[in-house]
């Protein structure tokens, strides 16, 4: 499980309502055709909202893998604005409760930056929004230029 990572204790903020700011790398797994070679960074602040969670701040991290259209390397920015309220409650409550993040007074920030990164991954990486592509006939990149295969391809 990835959630093992980084646990952060919040008891004192569950407790206090003192903020904690957490400035934090985590690695994320490769999911689908996305790798992450480096980790992300977590910099949110974790705050008391009644008797929920409260998070605010953001994740940034550098996802990779080759373009849907040129199989070409690309590298892009995933930046993840964070805007949270995990409800805290009874053990009943937590059984029903959607997060899967907070286990007892511990915050898995890994699985938090994990969750939050699967679901900002664009559907289609693409090495530019103009990118043409292959050549369906010979598999020439049409980046580079024109093909010199026989059959001529409308753009």
């Amino acid at each position: 499980m990835w959630g093992s990572g980084k646990k952060v204790d919040i008891s004192g903020v569950l407790a206090t309502g003192r903020p904690l700011a957490l400035d934090a790398h985590v690695r994320v797994p490769s999911f689908g055709s996305y790798t992450f070679a480096e980790p992300a960074r977590v910099a949110v602040e974790i705050c008391r909202i009644d008797h929920d969670l409260g998070l605010s701040g953001s994740i940034c991290a550098t996802a990779s893998g080759v373009c849907d259209r040129c199989l070409r390397d690309v590298h892009t920015a995933i930046d993840v604005e964070v805007d949270e309220c995990i409800p805290v409650g009874s053990q009943s409550e937590a059984d029903f409760a959607e997060s899967n993040v907070l286990e007892g007074t511990f915050l898995d920030v890994a699985d938090l930056a994990r969750q939050l990164i699967d679901s900002a991954l664009p559907m289609l990486l693409l090495c530019s929004d103009d990118c043409p592509g292959l050549c369906p006939s010979c598999g020439s990149v049409l980046r580079d230029g024109p093909c010199t295969c026989s059959v001529s391809v409308k753009r």
